[in-house]
């Protein structure tokens, strides 16, 4: 808090110790060794914290023991990668600082025509799982559920749009049928009124060969030439005019889609859906 202290550390040069700065955090975390020595050259005050009370308070406040859980497991990711040990470590909360643990269930909600895309959504969904939770600096890297895909047996529209709202993205998959579909038209119209980020993917496989909307498109969908009957009465069901619909799809196509290429090797596959990762919000 005050005073001139300086830090002498094995392999490293002096460095001075001043406000805001954290020494030997990783004590909080994990099994440490003091790795250095710090001097104090005039009277200082230090801010000491001790592991076991902190542990004791955290473990009564869930907020705080959820985001502190978290920022243990980014700091060992980080700290792990460190070629240098030192009580004085970088400052590794910066991805953290303007999150918050909310209600939020998913880190993406997977929107799809099961028919044309069912293979494709899997795939994705397991490969954005598996690149969340291998990484401990990822905000959700600790949900159960991080991609939500909605199986065959679920036939609540309720419980699908309330796994809209808890997501923090909804991945539109975009195949020839799909803005056919109420159920996919349910969802986007509910993650824009929710303020959900949409990222489309082209599924770009040989033979199939998805049709961005033209005016032609919009105009006949007003019209009510798009949609069957039976899409109709779930929209009206849902209380989402065709208008909402329109407005909504106009949102959605303002972007640029990211390719999926399901026939592609398994790097090129990959390498995509880290690109969709990228384009998504992190839940900060």
């Amino acid at each position: 808090e005050s005073g001139q202290l300086h830090y002498y550390s094995l392999g490293t040069s002096e460095t001075a110790v001043g406000a805001n700065m954290h020494l030997s955090e990783a004590v909080l975390w994990t099994k440490w060794s003091y790795c250095g020595t710090l001097v104090a050259f005039t009277d200082s005050v230090l801010l000491e914290l001790n592991q076991e009370h902190f542990v004791t308070v955290l473990s009564k406040h869930q907020i705080a023991y959820m985001r502190s859980a978290q920022h243990a497991k980014m700091f060992l990711y980080n700290l792990n990668r460190l070629d240098t040990m030192s009580d004085l470590l970088p400052r590794f909360d910066q991805d953290l600082q303007h999150c918050s643990f909310d209600d939020k269930s998913h880190f993406a909600f997977l929107s799809h025509f099961k028919e044309e895309a069912g293979s494709e959504a899997t795939l994705i969904a397991e490969t954005l799982t598996y690149i969340i939770r291998e990484n401990p600096s990822h905000p959700r890297c600790d949900l159960p559920v991080p991609v939500f895909i909605d199986s065959e047996t679920l036939f609540d529209l309720n419980e699908i749009k309330a796994a809209v709202r808890k997501s923090d993205n909804l991945i539109l998959l975009l195949t020839p049928r799909v803005l056919t579909r109420p159920w996919c038209l349910v969802e986007i119209a509910v993650a824009i009124s929710s303020g959900i980020t949409i990222v489309p993917v082209e599924v770009q496989r040989p033979g199939t060969v998805f049709k961005y909307p033209e005016e032609s498109f919009y105009s006949d969908l007003l019209e009510g030439k798009v949609l069957n009957n039976q899409a109709m009465a779930i929209l009206s069901k849902e209380s989402i005019s065709l208008t909402e619909v329109e407005f909504s799809l106009r949102q959605v196509f303002r972007l640029i889609a990211s390719p999926y290429s399901p026939h592609k090797s398994g790097n090129i596959r990959h390498a995509e859906v880290e690109d969709i990762l990228l384009r998504c919000s992190r839940g900060c």
